[in-house]
């Protein structure tokens, strides 16, 4: 009986000792990329969304878990948005005939809760492979380069322009918010993939270079969405 004491006494202290190593697992950084697409409505589009006008976004971001639910997320995006009269239903918007395509850069700053969230890592130090749907909701900074355009009859134009185009020139900035849903799928120990899908109301009425002359009572928004491809940068001993 004394000879089986030591080793049980041995593996009790290895079993706390993962239990303390791992306990406070929750908090780390990872590091991805975003692959996806964009999408715009305001005055140059009459529905809410055209999807023929989505184009291509793609960008990176870092997070940082503060416990399993909650994190703290910054990104830089790029993603072009483009709307055409053209595709307007309402005969009188048609021939109006101005379409616009713009390059945006998206800085921003998010929190998310993550419902689901749980530890990556029981306590005696094994990963766990789960889903984790989130909300999302932040600020962001726009620095955009817009080109709107008349493509109509040159008699019409001064009955649908009132303002040269674009009405407060080519490059702007703007603040806007950012809110959506999105989903993670840890898939091992070092990567995550995912996919979310974000709506951006914009404080203005000038990202598509036109509000005078279409509907100035409207504000100007865009969506971006995509996969996500995310590296966990902590070392597993470290976390």
């Amino acid at each position: 009986m004394k000879h089986l004491f030591v080793p049980l006494l041995l593996f009790c202290a290895f079993g706390l000792s993962a239990q303390t190593k791992f306990k406070s697992n929750d908090r780390y950084w990872e590091a991805g990329i975003l692959i996806g697409a964009a999408n715009y409505s305001g005055d140059l589009a009459e529905k809410d969304i055209h999807l023929s006008e989505t184009r291509l976004s793609y960008g990176a971001f870092t997070r940082y878990f503060l416990t399993k639910h909650y994190a703290i997320r910054a990104h830089l995006y790029a993603c072009s948005i483009s709307g055409d009269d053209a595709n307007a239903e309402a005969p009188l918007v048609r021939q109006r005939s101005i379409r616009f395509g713009a390059n945006l850069l998206e800085l921003g700053i998010s929190g998310e809760w993550h419902m689901l969230g749980k530890e990556r890592y029981t306590n005696t130090g094994i990963h766990q492979h789960f889903l984790s749907p989130y909300l999302f909701l932040g600020l962001g900074g726009v620095l955009s380069t817009v080109k709107p355009e008349y493509y109509g009859a040159p008699q019409d134009r001064d009955k649908f322009l009132t303002l040269p185009l674009p009405e407060k020139g080519k490059h702007q900035q703007f603040i806007t918010a950012q809110m959506g849903i999105g989903v993670r799928a840890d898939i091992s120990e070092r990567f995550v993939i995912g996919a979310e899908m974000g709506v951006r109301p914009m404080f203005s009425d000038l990202l598509d270079g036109v509000s005078i002359n279409g509907n100035p009572d409207k504000n100007d928004w865009y969506y971006l969405g995509g996969v996500t491809l995310s590296f966990i940068l902590n070392k597993p001993n470290d976390l």
